[in-house]
């Protein structure tokens, strides 16, 4: 029940770094929206980029912003069209971010993750927690096109890890895995350990990790070939426990020029190598070697089509999360939590905020 007032309490980022709680309007739905009660908020990796401002212009395209896109609650009113569409009061449900215009060419395509209309929400996009209002709020409006019913068993807690699971299905899946393929992931933050997860669930064979400390013994006590990449040329490594060959996929999930470059280093001959981190420079790739060897690098975009799997690896027990799930802060609590996330604080991975 929504107060006389209709007003919410919500993280409201006013400038690179500055933030905080402040009380404002509970939005109304467009036609094709629905209003949810929010439940759980997890930080993202993007987020801690969002807030200090890196991504200048582009996310957010201007302040004030509501961030926040990780997350899941229940319906408490819809628009007209989402009402015909089938959605009602009472629906619990998960989401991911991006909403795609619906009639440009990618979007009819099912590539809505590379909407053409991308950045005009007059033209029907929008990238909820980017640059339109998100979930570290009380309550949000979220387009019908992003949202998905999560099974009655699954806590809402649980399906708050959708849209960054289907991120790491995505990544993985754009390798082109078969059943028994060796996978080398970099990584082993939030979003590397679920894609090991994933390539272990779609049934991969020996599964490499790098990364270093707690984060790494934790991917191998989860099942990995663990490598620091602090102590060992992880490239050097992979090849000398694949009789020279490499590995046939690759998930790139760290974003370091260093990362990337070792990724491309360590595919085999007709590899792929599957990029979700997004790198702060330009980065110098072996093409003479990827070339020859036919090496191929793709580039990934969130999640597009994935989100529907990623609930049923989570809800037929193929994939759990729960080992990755460490902290939860109410709302009001969101800049010790976002310290917590930052610095990993006491083995701190996947941070939940509850804004209710």
């Amino acid at each position: 029940m929504l107060d006389n007032k209709r007003t919410m309490d919500a993280l409201v980022l006013t400038a690179p770094r500055e933030f905080g709680i402040q009380e404002i309007p509970i939005p109304t739905p467009e036609t094709d929206e629905v209003l949810c009660k929010v439940d759980t908020t997890f930080i993202c990796g993007t987020d801690p980029h969002i807030i200090q401002g890196d991504f200048p212009g582009f996310w957010p395209k201007e302040f004030p912003l509501v961030p926040g896109h990780e997350w899941s609650g229940t319906v408490v009113e819809t628009g007209s069209r989402a009402n015909a569409l089938g959605w009602r009061e009472g629906d619990r449900v998960c989401a991911i971010s991006h909403v795609g215009c619906g009639y440009c060419h990618n979007c009819m395509t099912g590539r809505f993750n590379i909407c053409l209309n991308y950045g005009h929400p007059e033209r029907g996009h929008r990238q909820h927690g980017h640059y339109t209002p998100g979930a570290y709020a009380q309550y949000m409006c979220a387009s019908v096109k992003s949202l998905y019913r999560i099974p009655d068993d699954m806590s809402l807690e649980y399906a708050a890890c959708v849209d960054p699971l289907s991120i790491a299905l995505y990544t993985v899946n754009r390798t082109r895995i078969q059943p028994g393929d060796d996978i080398l992931i970099m990584g082993t933050g939030p979003q590397g350990l679920m894609a090991m997860l994933c390539a272990k669930a779609v049934g991969a064979g020996r599964i490499y990790v790098a990364g270093h400390g707690a984060r790494l013994r934790l991917a191998e006590d989860l099942g990995a070939i663990g490598i620091d990449y602090r102590s060992s040329d992880v490239a050097k490594t992979v090849r000398d426990m694949t009789d020279g060959l490499g590995v046939p996929r690759v998930c790139e999930c760290a974003g370091t020029a260093t990362s990337i470059r070792q990724a491309c280093d360590a595919a085999g001959k007709g590899g792929v190598v599957s990029v979700i981190g997004i790198p702060h420079e330009d980065v110098s790739l072996p093409l003479k070697r990827m070339v020859l060897d036919e090496v191929e690098i793709v580039g990934n975009r969130a999640n597009p089509n994935t989100a529907q799997a990623a609930i049923a690896l989570m809800s037929e027990g193929r994939v759990d999360l729960s080992p990755l799930m460490t902290h939860r802060f109410p709302l009001s609590q969101f800049a010790g939590a976002l310290e917590t996330y930052e610095g990993r604080r006491d083995g701190a991975m996947k941070v939940a905020i509850k804004p209710n």
